[in-house]
């Protein structure tokens, strides 16, 4: 009797324990969500049209895993990709929609800059779009010793539609007009005269350029895997950024911005974040749209 005493209290302490180390895994779980990021298995699409990944064109389907990998596994960018979506793509949505562009371009940008608004890339394109000098004074910003407005995120957002207008005016795809736009329009031409071909994934191109397209491709399916687990990512990165609260003011000269800034007392720094287009810290004769923040 002593002994089926024993066997049942070492039954019930092993349940007992067991039941606490479940609750714990499944604690644990729930505060330190996995992020599954969906692959497209079924198809992948650039704009509406369909990837061709079969028979022949295997290697486009090895070119795209290539990318999503990547950008699947580099959570620390992913993160930063999520922080600053609300801040800037609601704009350039608005702005592509308005323009009859698919929202797929929508994720170009992020390919362009990872959304940062102070980037400059080693060739000097400046801004979220990376705009080089002569195509940013081409469809009219201001890119001079004052003024570069290469970094006024509105001005080069409207231009940088502009252009991939122009460029599907030239080639008639938007996968061909992505690859324009990282290529340049003259250089792509060329390649596709010399090859014989019409169309982007028979193209043999840069290697920055062949993986130009994957990579907003693979940027905008794992965003996707963002927005159907918002909720836990958002909490697992502390939030997303926010759209400061601001006004705009005309000024028509400022010799110097400090001095301005403890005049008018506003804060240097608030002025120089929200206006990266002014390149020193003067600015001319003239009307000059400044933004600030709402008090």
């Amino acid at each position: 009797m002593l002994k089926n005493n024993s066997l049942l209290a070492i039954v019930y302490w092993v349940l007992f324990f067991s039941l606490i180390a479940i609750y714990f895994i499944q604690k644990d779980e729930q505060e330190n969500p996995s992020i599954i990021f969906k692959y497209p298995e079924e198809e992948i699409r650039y704009w509406w049209v369909k990837v061709p990944v079969w028979w022949v064109n295997y290697w486009n389907k090895e070119r795209f895993d290539k990318e999503f990998l990547l950008t699947s596994n580099n959570l620390y960018q992913f993160y930063l990709y999520v922080k600053r979506y609300p801040v800037y793509i609601p704009y350039i949505e608005q702005q592509l929609l308005e323009s009859w562009i698919h929202e797929d371009l929508k994720y170009l940008p992020i390919a362009e800059s990872a959304l940062r608004d102070d980037v400059v890339s080693s060739a000097w394109a400046w801004g979220i779009w990376q705009f080089m000098p002569d195509t940013g004074r081409r469809y009219g910003l201001i890119v001079d010793e004052y003024v570069d407005e290469r970094y006024h995120f509105e001005k080069a957002t409207q231009a940088a539609i502009a252009y991939l207008n122009d460029l599907y005016d030239i080639f008639w795809d938007w996968a061909l007009v992505s690859a324009a736009y990282n290529r340049g329009e003259n250089w792509l031409r060329r390649d596709m005269s010399s090859q014989w071909i019409d169309n982007y994934y028979d193209l043999y191109l840069n290697e920055e350029t062949s993986r130009y397209v994957y990579r907003i491709m693979a940027i905008k399916y794992v965003m996707q895997s963002y927005f159907d687990n918002k909720a836990v990512i958002d909490k697992l990165i502390w939030g997303v950024h926010e759209i400061p609260k601001t006004e705009k003011i005309v000024v028509s000269k400022i010799d110097d911005l400090q001095v301005w800034s403890s005049d008018n007392n506003y804060k240097y720094k608030d002025i120089k974040t929200l206006n990266r287009w002014i390149v020193w810290d003067t600015l001319p004769e003239g009307n000059w749209e400044i933004t600030i923040l709402q008090e």
